[in-house]
């Protein structure tokens, strides 16, 4: 009982981590099909499948499945690969099963004004884990950001790089200068980002650009940037801006075409 709670508290907090189940095994081995073992994201971990040089290899196959999102079924020797290469064993092997937990996606508000404001609540009802940033007085707005699963106020946007990222995440940047701007961008593109997308005119947009490439990002990169943010839908105001810019962040992670449904299914209707 206490490891699924384990798993329950995981979830609540989102955590990273994977599950190891044993499922099968050949020969004497130190855990039978059935035994689990937990592994969070800094290695630790709840549960066991044996100790050993499997566990080890284990535990660094849950690492590489958190980062990469996959399932992975391994067969492991409970003996040394020189012990193996030897063709010394027989039997003495243990499948197992490697699945990473679900969590929720991350979305990373770099800037918490008007615009931060709106998508936080629209965030939520989407189910992203929102991680607010800013590196001034909140003072006046606090409330506007209570929704937020985590908020870090900094000194100065030159902490940012010291805050961890999870990969694959989606960044609004939107603070309060051009100058922090260009720093949160010349961090969070190096973090293996899932959408990075900055609010900015044409003016502003080729100013960064031209520094960010000055120190080292490529064209390609930079045109992976949804600069400016958001769809075309027209509107000006703060909560219609949020609405673009959640729209473009759910059709980047879902692959979706940002067409109307209407054009997309118009050849299968017409000719009536």
């Amino acid at each position: 009982m206490e490891f699924y709670e384990q798993i329950l508290n995981a979830k609540k907090e989102n955590k990273i981590y994977a599950v190891a189940s044993v499922v099968q095994t050949e020969g004497n081995t130190p855990r039978k099909p059935g035994a689990k073992m937990i592994v969070f994201s800094d290695g630790s971990i709840f549960g066991s499948v044996g100790g050993g040089i499997v566990e080890k290899q284990a535990i660094a196959d849950c690492l590489a499945a958190m980062h990469s999102g996959k399932t992975l079924l391994k067969t492991y020797s409970a003996f040394s690969q020189e012990v193996v290469d030897k063709g010394m064993v027989c039997g003495n092997n243990m499948t197992i099963f490697i699945e990473p937990g679900e969590r929720l996606p991350y979305l990373y508000l770099c800037g918490c004004g008007h615009v931060a404001q709106a998508v936080l609540p629209l965030a939520k009802m989407m189910g992203y884990y929102v991680v607010a940033i800013d590196a001034r007085d909140i003072s006046g707005y606090e409330d506007a950001l209570k929704a937020a699963d985590e908020l870090h106020i900094l000194e100065s946007f030159d902490q940012i790089g010291q805050l961890e990222f999870v990969p694959g995440s989606a960044f609004i940047v939107c603070s309060f200068s051009h100058k922090t701007d260009g720093d949160i961008l010349n961090v969070v593109l190096g973090k293996e980002p899932g959408y990075v997308g900055m609010l900015g005119g044409k003016p502003k947009i080729r100013a960064l650009f031209t520094k960010l490439k000055e120190n080292g990002y490529s064209e390609e990169i930079l045109k992976q940037v949804h600069a400016p943010i958001g769809l075309d839908i027209g509107g000006e105001k703060p909560a219609e801006i949020a609405v673009s810019i959640m729209a473009e962040i759910l059709a980047a992670r879902n692959g979706g075409s940002c067409r109307p449904m209407r054009d997309i299914l118009r050849d299968a209707v017409f000719p009536l």
